[in-house]
């Protein structure tokens, strides 16, 4: 492992996707109900963590590690997650950037270098839709095409035209504009413009800005070579990215930087300063993810490809001394997994039916699935469903799901009152069966339901309900 100008010893990658926003559920009830429902009528989209902890990186007030999901208090609008280093960023609806973990060098852009154990908001930024974490700083690109930086600026990887110590406030990138994507590694950034290329800047030394030269740049400058760009991703010192070929979803990998450890996927462990073609890759990719020291590519048809370090099962599928310095295919199609990101040394697969896989090094709980072995290939994440986005950092993880719907409280509803209740909350009503109420106290509504209001279930699920009728004999 190589200790990096960039303080530390630097594990981390991103791969970061926006994913859909909050969705209105389209529901009236009646005013007696109204006030009640009104808290169901967004379906909420939250983070959750699990896996290492020490600087408070799983955002949910403690410092302890844990091998099982839990929520993060982000707020019930998420719309995407990003992991660093040892801290999280997240972005809400409302464009605004919250922030949590390790804040030295201002990395949480708060306006201090002290460390808060639940989410605190990043100073002065609005309109954003994507965030980007790196090893000791951030990145977050506006709905205008621009991107802004904070935190550790040692190698330039804030783009301000100079280098200091740290800033802890956001500021704008020189010079970018029409910006689609972002991709933040150790003490570099990425961004994909509109026109389909590249532009990158910060730490150089393995060349990883892919402009031919290894010296580092405060301002960003062009990855040569670069057009017709679908997707980045920035690892520790290498980068990949995605192109299209001119024939219909036909697409191809390129990379360049670091290649110790084969990386880079070309057959060698040789780096090299300016973007190559990987060769034996899929051709028709759903993503990409940079890790520290290795790589991996999703195929439209679920299949997962990796290359580089595979020391610990970083690759899906057992270990191996020897670096990986080709594509090797690790998982097969059909798998479901719809979105890959990589971290230090795991790697997080999203399915299709909102579950979460993961595989490589999990000493910290960062695969969770309850353990802190290393598994020779793909756990499941214990309990977590209704995932719609995964981030993996250094030894933590995080998700953005939909909780389970919980079932309301039905007593006192009439049954129109009840259904229109329900549909809100994702549910739909069942049996309707009515029974004497011998006090008389909800004659005409609702005085026992099942499930008991406060369960969790699936979307969809029904509930029944017993309405309340008189007694043969009349009310008291």
């Amino acid at each position: 492992m190589k200790v990096l100008r960039s303080r530390r010893l630097a594990r981390m990658a991103g791969c970061t996707a926006l994913m859909p926003g909050v969705v209105a559920m389209a529901a009236t009830a009646p005013a007696s109900a109204q006030a009640r429902v009104t808290a169901t009528l967004i379906q909420s989209h939250v983070v959750v963590s699990w896996g290492g902890n020490w600087h408070g990186q799983l955002g949910d007030g403690t410092t302890t590690s844990r091998s099982r999901y839990g929520d993060i208090g982000a707020g019930d609008d998420v719309v995407q997650v990003a992991a660093g280093y040892d801290h999280g960023l997240a972005v809400r609806s409302d464009g605004t950037v919250w922030a949590w973990g390790d804040n030295r060098y201002g990395v949480l852009g708060g306006g201090t270098t002290t460390d808060p154990t639940t989410p605190v908001q990043v100073t002065g930024l609005t309109g954003v839709t994507q965030v980007a974490a790196g090893s000791l700083f951030g990145l977050a690109l506006r709905s205008d095409g621009t991107v802004w930086a904070w935190g550790d600026n040692a190698h330039g990887e804030l783009g301000r035209g100079t280098t200091s110590d740290h800033e802890v406030t956001p500021a704008p990138v020189i010079g970018l504009t029409g910006v689609t994507r972002i991709s933040a590694g150790d003490g570099f950034g990425l961004a994909l413009r509109s026109d389909g290329t590249v532009r990158a800047w910060g730490l150089n030394d393995s060349g990883q800005l892919g402009n031919g030269t290894t010296a580092s740049s405060a301002v960003p400058v062009q990855v040569a070579g670069l057009s017709q760009v679908t997707g980045i991703s920035a690892g520790w010192a290498s980068a990949i990215a995605t192109r299209t070929s001119g024939i219909p979803a036909v697409t191809s990998v390129w990379t360049w930087g670091a290649n110790d450890y084969g990386q880079l996927g070309d057959g060698t462990r040789t780096g090299h300063s300016t973007p190559e073609r990987v060769t034996g890759a899929p051709v028709y990719i759903a993503g990409i993810a940079a890790g520290s020291n290795f790589a991996e590519v999703l195929g439209t048809d679920g299949s997962v490809w990796g290359w580089g370090s595979n020391g610990v099962g970083e690759l899906g599928a057992g270990r191996s001394n020897l670096p990986v310095t080709h594509p090797v295919n690790t998982i097969g199609a059909g798998s479901g997994i719809t979105q890959l990101s990589a971290g230090s040394s795991h790697v997080l697969a999203l399915k299709s039916n909102g579950t979460v896989l993961a595989w490589g090094y999990g000493a910290w709980g960062q695969l969770g699935n309850g353990s802190t072995a290393s598994p020779a290939g793909p756990v499941q994440v214990t309990g977590l469903t209704g995932a719609t986005q995964v981030a993996a950092g250094s030894e933590s993880s995080y998700a953005v799901r939909v909780p389970l719907p919980t079932v309301p409280d039905l007593t006192g509803d009439t049954t129109t009152q009840a259904g229109q209740a329900l549909q809100a909350a994702g549910l739909v009503l069942g049996a309707v069966t009515k029974a004497t109420d011998k006090y008389c106290n909800n004659l005409g509504t609702v005085m026992s339901q099942n499930p008991l209001a406060g369960t969790a279930v699936s979307p969809g699920s029904a509930v029944s309900v017993t309405i309340g009728q008189a007694p043969p004999t009349g009310c008291p």
